[in-house]
């Protein structure tokens, strides 16, 4: 086996890893813009009271899992970059941190039932997020 050949696996590991952190930080970018846009908001006193009051099935457990993409993970991933092995046990200690998703998903059929069935909530959720955001 050359040295070139045995140089290609850890090329491709390498790459896989620098995808996983562009994707990761991408995705953690995407959560703060749901939380800037959309949940911060909810928050003032202006918010609609079935809005208001249904702050928490809407977005449910969202700022947990978000914090934990951009911080636990996040950092777990880059810090074990340069071994493979070490990052893939890393993965699975965070085993219960994932679980913080199957709470999201298990609440999520709730939130989409009051959009769909609630007009006051579905009507503040159809206007402009920046418009929220800015009064």
């Amino acid at each position: 086996m050359s040295h070139r050949t045995r140089e290609r696996p850890a090329e491709c590991l390498a790459a896989v890893v620098r995808e996983l952190i562009e994707t990761e930080e991408e995705f953690g970018r995407d959560m703060r813009q749901v939380v800037a846009r959309y949940m911060r908001p909810l928050d003032k006193a202006s918010t609609p009271k079935p809005v208001f009051d249904n702050r928490e099935l809407l977005f449910s457990n969202f700022r947990q899992i978000a914090e934990f993409h951009n911080t636990v993970l996040l950092e777990g991933i880059k810090y074990y970059a340069g071994e493979p092995r070490a990052l893939g046990r890393a993965l699975l200690r965070m085993e219960r941190e994932f679980d913080k998703h199957v709470a999201y998903c298990r609440d999520e059929p709730l939130a989409q039932h009051l959009l769909a069935t609630n007009p006051v909530v579905h009507k503040y959720f159809q206007v402009s997020p920046i418009s929220t955001i800015a009064s």
